[in-house]
């Protein structure tokens, strides 16, 4: 009799449990997409530099990178979201550990290396993995995520989270980081976040003003407490925009702060025109090997005291894109040069061709430090 009722009971938790998976079942979306793409490298490097440091002045890598991207949505409040970066190295950069290029792939829960061979490597990063709830005005998301506040185009002081390195090109989805992110949308374009992990702690104000947008930047960032303000609105259909954020360490009594501004303009020939300037009032000194390995932060997208972007890109053809872009500093002790070629071979097929060309004036002249020949093929699927 207790054996026929300890079954029958476990009959009807197996029946509540089946039902509960079909509800689920019916309730949940499942999306994935991914793509494929090789990425070649042709180094040139200064000569004297070279065997400075007893380095080739030339040499070559590749990489073979694969992401596949996952998406749990439950109902209409609930999702979950995943994107794993695959990559596979080869060449001198990574046999030689050049650059501390290798050691610098990190390793942690989320992220290892499963070959590390003389001539090859393979490392896997999970870059995103975050749930999110959402119900009208909130939005909530917890775990590895891009939390972008910058306004501006480019050298992004309010991205205290996340901060975009500029020579990087080939990373299109940028890093991610883990934290915690409250959203609250209330009338009018205006808005409330919070984000908050273990390093920093802030909040983002977003309002409109006439045809203007203004957002508002406060938080403790590592052991600075940072203020910032931004803008992004247009005069006579050339977009305006600004971000500037000061940083205080009240144990040090350090204390600095930095700016940018730029404008850009699209014709109706598809002639694409932006240029913006970022000032520093805090430096260090400067090294050019420090290129190979830059320290980006919020509070040091760029090396420079004053530092100027100007960029073009152009339909040739509705396939193809041409574009360059050139950075110095106010100066002129160092000029960065990128030109590239986008064509687009089929729906979904890619090939990006780009060069990296950087002068320094080393002595009373600018000598070339080393230039970069790109070829990336990237499918998507």
């Amino acid at each position: 009799m207790e054996k026929s009722l300890v079954m029958n009971q476990f009959k009807y938790i197996l029946i509540l449990c089946l039902s509960i998976f079909q509800w689920l079942q019916a309730q949940t979306i499942f999306e994935h997409n991914y793509y494929a793409s090789n990425l070649n490298s042709f180094q040139f490097y200064n000569p004297e530099l070279s065997d400075l440091i007893s380095i080739p002045s030339d040499w070559r890598d590749q990489q073979i990178h694969f992401r596949w991207n996952g998406h749990i949505y439950h109902e209409d409040h609930l999702s979950a979201h995943i994107s794993v970066r695959n990559r596979l190295f080869s060449g001198y950069q990574w046999e030689e550990n050049l650059f501390n290029f290798r050691d610098g792939l990190e390793t942690s829960s989320l992220q290892f290396s499963s070959l590390q061979e003389k001539k090859l490597g393979i490392h896997h990063q999970i870059d995103r993995l975050y749930a999110q709830w959402e119900n009208g005005k909130w939005k909530i998301r917890y775990g590895r995520q891009r939390i972008n506040w910058g306004i501006q185009n480019y050298w992004n002081s309010h991205d205290l989270f996340n901060q975009t390195d500029f020579f990087d090109f080939d990373y299109i989805e940028r890093p991610g980081a883990d934290a915690l992110r409250i959203e609250y949308f209330r009338k009018n374009n205006e808005s409330v976040e919070w984000a908050l992990n273990k390093d920093i702690m802030a909040g983002l104000y977003n309002f409109n003003i006439k045809s203007y947008d203004f957002q508002i930047l406060a938080g403790k960032y590592f052991d600075d407490y940072s203020l910032g303000i931004g803008w992004a609105g247009q005069i006579k259909g050339a977009g305006f925009k600004g971000e500037f954020a000061s940083f205080s360490n009240f144990n040090t009594s350090e204390y600095s702060w930095l700016g940018s501004i730029s404008s850009d303009y699209s014709f109706k020939s598809g002639l694409y025109l932006s240029i913006g300037c970022l000032y520093r009032n805090q430096v260090e000194a400067f090294s050019p090997f420090t290129l190979f390995s830059p320290k980006i932060s919020a509070k040091n997208p760029m090396p420079f005291q004053y530092n100027f972007l100007y960029q073009i890109n152009y339909p040739l053809h509705p396939l193809v894109q041409i574009g360059a872009a050139v950075i110095h500093d106010g100066k002129l002790d160092f000029v960065f040069l990128n030109p590239q070629i986008i064509c687009s071979v089929s729906d979904s097929l890619d090939l990006i061709i780009s060069s990296q060309s950087t002068w320094m004036k080393l002595s009373e002249e600018l000598e070339s430090i080393n230039k970069i020949l790109f070829t990336r093929l990237q499918m998507s699927f």
